[in-house]
């Protein structure tokens, strides 16, 4: 046991490591999006720091495994270079020693990746598009400062001169859908919340309105002393979103290929996990000769092309262009299949390793 535990520590030191330098990186990221979009829109900081945690979050599934993969093979390729691994074979500590230091660790975080994957995942998203539609809603006047150009959604450009208690003063309002153009000035834009994801814009005072309309047709100008708009804000999730907040018993209730994908997706996880770690072992019985740094580069290469692959099939899932079984798990079955047979190659070659 005491050499267990040794081993244990030894290779969980760089996969904590690895692991927490690839969530900073992945907060950086999505936070600097994030604070740039909150600087350009004046979003809520406290909304935007939940939406970078939420999106951390959901790259458990797959920094886990590749974290883990890079850990065991910088953890052993220290060892190996220490000639630790060849003092604890000729002790008849082998292998299969490695193997039993790692395997409840690789089992509790297979189980944190399959909560990850089935229970937090549908959560997370579900927050965040409830969050997009609060962000969508206070996308409208209260958010608009005088004398800036605020984008209010895909087809809404609005511009205030002033602003008075709960109003806007002197106002232009850009709307561009797919088949028309229109502007509408007024002395004064208020908003009432009609209902759940429905505002009023009422446009009071002088209004003029624009329609700038396709080629064909003549354009129209018309002039109010009020004018009201209905606006939804924050439209639904489409379907291809809307999967991923489904829970487990609702993506099994629904035998479409968009749902199967996403649904695989979540098995796949802890799968990936004990194949990652799996590939790590293997790809640690690397000649010393050629460096730490072959190790690691073999390593990032390898979960690259794990993973990318593992994007391809579940695209072709969702587009019912790749059989539902073995669907993703083709993918971790590549590797078992692919490390099982170099495994054999070694054991056959002279000088085998214990």
């Amino acid at each position: 046991m005491l050499i267990e535990r040794y081993l244990a520590r030894e290779i969980l030191r760089p996969v904590i490591g690895i692991f927490v330098f690839l969530m900073v990186v992945v907060l950086v990221f999505y936070a600097s999006q994030l604070l740039g979009r909150a600087a350009l829109e004046n979003l809520p900081m406290s909304i935007v720091l939940r939406m970078a945690g939420l999106r951390l979050g959901l790259f458990l599934d797959v920094l886990v495994p590749v974290s883990l993969l890079l850990g065991i093979v910088i953890g052993l390729g220290r060892l190996q270079a220490a000639h630790e691994i060849t003092a604890l074979a000729s002790v008849g500590a082998g292998r299969r020693r490695i193997v039993a230091a790692l395997l409840w660790t690789v089992l509790v975080l297979a189980l944190l990746v399959a909560f990850a994957s089935m229970l937090f995942r549908p959560w997370a998203y579900a927050t965040l598009y409830d969050l997009e539609r609060e962000l969508a809603a206070e996308l409208n006047l209260e958010r608009v400062e005088p004398g800036r150009f605020q984008v209010g959604d895909d087809q809404w450009l609005i511009y205030a001169q002033g602003r008075g208690e709960a109003v806007l003063t002197d106002v232009m309002v850009r709307q561009r859908a797919d088949r028309f153009s229109g502007l509408i000035r007024a002395q004064r834009l208020r908003q009432e919340t009609e209902e759940p994801g429905v505002v009023r814009l009422i446009f009071e005072g002088n209004v003029h309105s624009y329609t700038m309309a396709p080629s064909d047709q003549p354009d129209m100008v018309a002039r109010f002393e009020r004018f009201d708009i209905l606006l939804q804000v924050g439209d639904p999730p489409r379907r291809a979103q809307l999967r991923r907040a489904m829970s487990m018993a609702e993506l099994l209730d629904h035998p479409a290929p968009i749902e199967r994908a996403e649904l695989q997706w979540r098995l796949v996880g802890p799968a990936s996990v004990l194949a990652l770690a799996l590939a790590g072992l293997g790809l640690s019985r690397i000649n010393p000769r050629s460096g730490q740094s072959a190790r690691v580069l073999s390593a990032t290469l390898a979960g690259t092309l794990y993973f990318s692959a593992m994007g391809v099939v579940i695209n072709w899932l969702e587009q019912d262009q790749f059989p539902a079984v073995p669907g993703a798990f083709i993918v971790p079955l590549a590797v078992l299949a692919v490390l099982a047979v170099r495994y054999w190659m070694v054991q056959r070659g002279p000088g085998a390793p214990l």
